[in-house]
Parts: structure tokens; sequence; C-alpha cells
């Protein structure tokens, strides 16, 4: 089997959620049975919404560090349990010493086949995967809907970046109804289903509390990994 490396930190609790995302996708009878991985969690890499939107500086040299860390470790393919740090795959793939698959593309494959009646998404992401254009360039353009701006700001984003949102530990009701409000919006826009778009989003919200598919990129990505992994070499 190959060896799978997780490029995270961004941040530290959507990281280990991940692993546990590929440990799901990998049932196993013992311990020895799972596939290798090896993760480099490094929380000092920049915000990447903030460097998108022209608020500070670029998290790519740091990423690239992580990713070189990680081909040192001896990872193999390399998935990057951050949905806006996609904004700089491109860069990582001409760069770095790894072989990277997209949970964008790993999603598209997974649309066409699981879900072949929805043709609108609602995106729960950051504003800096908006102004991107990470979904329109990953999936086909016609599917995307976007919150409204006052939606984005004060719900989507404080839900993840607010004083009480996830990324400041909060798991509780607060960010998951702020969450449920624009999805709800998103549904009256006509999406027919919801997408995490940042891997903060399912540590509080899954199919559970919508009454539409809940469509997880980081599921989807942990399975892709595992498998490509269980190819070999």
């Amino acid at each position: 089997m190959r060896t799978i490396g997780v490029l995270g930190g961004m941040g530290p609790e959507a990281t280990a959620d991940f692993f546990l995302r590929l440990l799901e996708a990998d049932p196993c009878a013992r311990d020895q049975d799972h596939v290798h991985v090896i993760i480099e969690s490094d929380p000092s890499i920049p915000d990447r919404t903030a460097f998108i939107l022209g608020r500070g500086p670029d998290p790519f040299p740091a990423m690239l560090k992580a990713a070189e860390r990680l081909a040192a470790a001896g990872a193999e393919i390399t998935g990057i349990p951050c949905m806006t740090a996609h904004a700089f795959l491109p860069r990582l793939r001409a760069q770095a010493p790894l072989s990277f698959l997209s949970a964008l593309e790993a999603m598209e494959e997974a649309l066409e086949r699981d879900y072949p009646g929805v043709e609108k998404l609602g995106i729960l992401g950051t504003a800096g995967s908006k102004a991107a254009g990470i979904y329109e360039a990953g999936l086909k353009d016609s599917r995307i809907l976007w919150p409204g701006e006052a939606d984005q700001r004060e719900l989507v984003m404080e839900a993840i970046y607010g004083e009480k949102g996830i990324k400041a530990g909060n798991r509780g009701e607060g960010p998951r109804t702020l969450l449920l409000k624009a999805a709800a919006g998103l549904k009256a826009k006509g999406a027919q289903a919801i997408v995490a778009g940042c891997t903060e989003v399912p540590l509080v919200l899954s199919q559970e509390h919508l009454d539409i598919p809940f469509v997880d990129p980081m599921r989807i990505l942990a399975k892709a990994l595992v498998a490509l992994a269980r190819e070999g070499r």
C-alpha cells in the first residue's frame, strides 16, 4: 500500500476530524491492517482566507515546507483537510515533491456517481474560498450557489471565525444555528444539496440537521485517498 500524507493544521481540529474520516473509510479487523498515514499539522501556517482577501501574509511558503516535511517522512499521496487551501494546490503541485489528490476533483466524481439528480449546490464555505473561485473552478460552474453577502458575513463567517465560532473551539448550538440559517437561505435560492465547503463546518453540522443532502468533501476525499493507497504502487 502507498502511504497517505495529510497536509494539515488548517485548522488542527479539522485535521483531527479528517484522520477519523480516514479511519472510517478504511475499516479493518486489526490495527496492523490499516493504511499508513503521516500527519503534518502546522497551525502556524498563515490564514488562507486573510491572504486571499488581502489582509495577511502568503501561507504558501509555510505550506510548501510542510509538504516537503511530509515527503521526507515518506508520504506518497497527499490530501489537504482545508478547502480554502485548495486555492494554493496548483502551486503545490508544481513545486512540492508529492502527489496531491484534490478534494474538489474527488467531489466532482462523487457528485456524478452518488447525486445524479442534484443540479444546484449551496456552499457553506469561507469568503476566501468564494473570492478564489475554487468551487467554480473545480466543479461545474452552473452548480454553485453562495449565500448573499450579508448571510456570508453574518452567518457563515461568524460561525467559523467569530469569537464564539468553530475555530475558537465552539462546537455548540451557536455556530450550528448560524449555519442552518445560511443553509435555509441557500435552499430558498434553489439549492438541492448543501456542501460543507469549509472543513470546520462538519464539526457542528451533519446530515441529521438538514432535510436535503449534506455533501462533505472531506469524507469524499478520505474515501478516495484510502482507495488510492490500497491500489498500491
